[in-house]
């Protein structure tokens, strides 16, 4: 459980920042409306470019443009030069974007740990004030432990997400850990 003195962000945005982020962010599909999206499959399948091979490619299109005149008609050198270059002018882009990406889902991850952290230390004050005969403590208590009963199973409510920081199964073992120490 993290130190709740050592809070490390103390942020609320307005909503009209998040609104103009997305705007923005519509923006960037606007202005590149030819992006697209891929299945697992293709994502998996589809050969890619690296470091090897990229040199590779920058030879054989060298050659294709060298001696276009002994390859077939159904190779298009212009297209795969235009290949080429958006490969490269999207991976400028690409890199500032899971920059900023990471930086996103980094705070929200952070923002999220605060908040349950802290929320796990909350619940375990109103036990130990249960257990100390503080009244109204018992029920807060009880109800806050209803959301630990289903463990090992996602309830209708909680959001899971491949950003997000664990799922009901997680939370059931740090709810073990400030279960013991009560």
């Amino acid at each position: 459980m993290s130190n709740v003195l050592n809070n490390r962000l103390s942020v609320t945005v307005d909503p009209t920042v998040i609104t103009e982020v997305k705007n923005r962010i519509e923006e960037i599909n606007t202005l590149l409306p030819f992006l697209t999206g891929l299945t697992k499959d293709e994502r998996r399948t589809l050969p890619k470019i690296n470091r090897s091979n990229k040199i590779f490619v920058e030879d054989a299109l060298d050659s294709m443009r060298q001696n276009g005149d002994i390859l077939p008609s159904f190779i298009n050198v212009e297209e795969v030069d235009k290949d080429y270059a958006l490969y490269n002018e999207l991976k400028v882009l690409s890199l500032e974007l899971a920059e900023l990406s990471e930086k996103v889902n980094d705070t929200r991850i952070l923002a999220g740990s605060e908040a349950y952290s802290t929320s796990l230390l909350a619940y375990k004050m109103f036990g130990v004030a249960a257990n100390s005969g503080v009244a109204g403590a018992e029920a807060l208590h009880t109800r806050l432990r209803e959301r630990f009963a289903n463990s090992g199973s996602t309830t209708d409510d909680t959001v899971t997400d491949e950003t997000d920081q664990g799922t009901d199964g997680s939370e059931t073992s740090d709810f073990d850990s400030a279960q013991s120490s009560l």
